[in-house]
């Protein structure tokens, strides 16, 4: 079993304050991390989480406003200066390409390792050994993303008992018919499903980044495990949500529960608010399972038990 852990590095928008930084998130699982948006800041939060910085990794950028990128130079930088040379992977609109080379070029900026660049576009924009992430458009006032991790269907639960009611021999055969494979013998062709469980589904995180909340992203977010989505203002600020592409807390909690989703995270808040308590009431009125995120909150995500 593969541990899934996310974790949030800032949770403020627009501006830091002085509990909270700007944007990012970072999925961890089986050695690897998937960064989801770089706000200034983000480096130093992932010395204080012990992450290291030669994991491989691959990091998404939801849309280009300073406060989800500008701490992606620096990060790319210090993994540099720490001997890196694995791949990066980096995902976002395509102009930050352009802004990543000028600026490096300009600070004298070289690294130890390749990075490699895939412009956002809807369908799947990464894919690991196990997983991939997919990408559906967000509504904001840029050109912006909404990201999902989707694990793979795990093999369904295999029943010995079974494999050797049909004359099956421990061993090379039962690792076969493990892994999804046929087996013959004495001339009888035995099936997974067979001696198996039916698959299992994987686990899936949603992260919205800065966005009003559609059709698409409730149909894009269906039942997911946990969705971190823009929570910037509360209900009594619900014009400026609306003149700035932003969501409410609650706007976020309806299309969590119409979405059908586990858990919900409230982050990217309004530095006007001193205490979040009053948005996580307004969205628990609506999603009793919502969190309001923190910097440093490690939530780990668990497999469905049915």
């Amino acid at each position: 079993m593969v541990r899934l852990e996310v974790i949030f590095l800032g949770t403020s928008s627009a501006t830091p304050t002085r509990s909270r930084g700007l944007p990012s998130i970072v999925i961890r699982r089986n050695g690897e991390f998937v960064m989801m948006d770089c706000g200034e800041g983000a480096q130093r939060q992932l010395f204080r989480i012990g992450s290291g910085l030669n994991r491989e990794a691959v990091i998404l950028i939801s849309h280009l406003h300073g406060d989800h990128v500008t701490g992606l130079l620096g990060l790319l930088q210090t993994m540099s200066l720490a001997q890196r040379t694995r791949e990066v992977t980096i995902v976002a609109p395509s102009a930050l390409s352009r802004w990543l080379k000028t600026t490096a070029e300009t600070l004298h900026i070289g690294l130890t390792f390749q990075v490699r660049f895939n412009p956002s576009r809807v369908g799947t924009v990464y894919r690991g050994r196990d997983y991939r992430v997919r990408a559906a458009r967000a509504i904001h006032s840029v050109e912006a993303y909404s990201y999902l991790l989707e694990e793979f269907e795990r093999p369904g639960v295999f029943h010995p008992e079974r494999a050797k009611a049909l004359g099956i021999p421990e061993g090379r055969l039962w690792a076969r018919l493990q892994h999804g494979r046929k087996v013959t013998l004495k001339g009888r062709t035995v099936n997974p499903r067979e001696v198996m469980d039916p698959p299992r589904p994987g686990r899936k995180v949603g992260y919205s980044g800065d966005t009003r909340p559609s059709k698409t992203l409730t149909r894009f977010f269906a039942r997911c495990d946990l969705l971190v989505f823009d929570s910037t203002f509360s209900s009594k600020d619900e014009e400026k949500a609306f003149d700035r592409k932003h969501s409410t807390a609650r706007e976020a909690a309806l299309l969590a529960k119409e979405a059908g989703v586990g858990q919900l995270v409230l982050t990217h808040f309004s530095a006007r608010y001193r205490n979040v308590g009053r948005l996580l009431r307004e969205a628990r009125s609506v999603f009793p399972n919502t969190l309001a995120a923190r910097d440093g909150l490690k939530l780990e995500v668990p497999y469905q038990t049915s």
